[in-house]
């Protein structure tokens, strides 16, 4: 048994922690809190695990008594638990977006803080299930669980919440709030819908294993979507940067760290006049910064004028033309 137990720790940790390292290394140009970071991931690890589970026991399901059991497993797993599950973490994301908007530039910002916390809630989920397996079917249903789990679809919880997430990016540079609040929506919908596609399809495949392309197909399309709003993302980020800091050439950045900032990948002949970490980070900062005010204004946010102010002092006092 302590075998099983070890295994099954490593098997929901080390793949999860890759994962986790991997979307961190996605946001290229402006780290986020690593103590945000961890919030966010142990978030989805405990407290949204645990808040889920007791509101599925307590909701229970709506249909008990009234149907079989498959129906009464298809919508408990289809429709309940999706529903509860992404707004307990989802949760934590509009947290962040209303305390720490500062720390929330747009839609990668979401998308990688969506990904931690689904990162945490799978990674804690993974472990019970996996010993489940084990004390139901040994090592050959523990085999075969940690596979699905963590290579199959070791990416869904994080795609699930990401879309919440790209919601609230998408909200963060609105004016109305009802657009705010209309994206944001969205995104939580998106994201039950998309969980509950996969628990259909993976509820159904006992009694039809093709219904199990469903959650494939869903697994398959959560990858390419992530993948494609990472891109498009980057894309962005490098038009803000380019667009804010091209005035600001020759007095807060040379013009090699603006060329440095605006490739699409580092350059390959580096040199030492380039940004070191500390300026890359106020740079990109003060570029979505000035971004914010020229899609908001300072009607909507007014603190940003002194945190463009205070940014410039620090670039300004860190600049060492040539």
């Amino acid at each position: 048994m302590l075998i099983a137990i070890f295994i099954s720790l490593l098997a929901a940790i080390v793949p999860t922690l890759l994962y986790v390292l991997l979307f961190y290394w996605a946001d290229r140009y402006e780290r986020e809190p690593r103590w945000l970071v961890m919030v966010a991931f142990f978030w989805g690890a405990i407290p949204a695990i645990i808040i889920s589970l007791i509101s599925e026991l307590w909701i229970g399901d709506p249909t008990a008594g009234a149907s079989g059991p498959l129906i009464s497993g298809v919508v408990s797993d289809s429709l309940v638990a999706p529903i509860i599950e992404e707004v307990v973490k989802g949760a934590a994301l509009f947290a962040i977006f209303l305390l720490y908007r500062q720390e929330f530039d747009g839609v990668l910002d979401g998308l990688i803080y969506g990904a931690l916390v689904g990162f945490g809630f799978a990674m804690t989920e993974n472990l019970l299930y996996f010993l489940s397996a084990y004390f139901d079917g040994g090592f050959g249903s523990l085999t075969a669980l940690i596979f699905l789990r963590t290579v199959l679809f070791g990416l869904n919880h994080a795609f699930y919440t990401s879309l919440t997430g790209i919601g609230i990016g998408i909200a963060r540079n609105k004016r109305s709030f009802l657009a705010r609040f209309l994206w944001c929506a969205v995104g939580l919908m998106a994201a039950i819908l998309a969980h509950s596609l996969h628990n259909l399809g993976a509820s159904l495949a006992e009694v039809n294993f093709a219904s199990f392309l469903i959650s494939l197909i869903v697994a398959g399309s959560g990858l390419a979507i992530t993948m494609l709003a990472i891109g498009l993302s980057w894309q962005q980020e490098r038009n803000i940067i380019s667009a804010e800091l091209a005035p600001e050439v020759g007095q807060l950045l040379t013009e090699e760290e603006y060329g440095q900032l605006t490739e699409q990948w580092r350059r390959p002949d580096r040199s030492k006049r380039l940004p070191t970490a500390q300026r890359r980070q106020l740079l990109v900062e003060y570029a979505n910064r000035r971004y914010r005010l020229h899609s908001r204004g300072l009607a909507q946010e007014p603190e940003l004028a002194q945190e463009l102010a205070d940014l410039h002092t620090q670039l300004v006092q860190s600049y060492s033309p040539a």
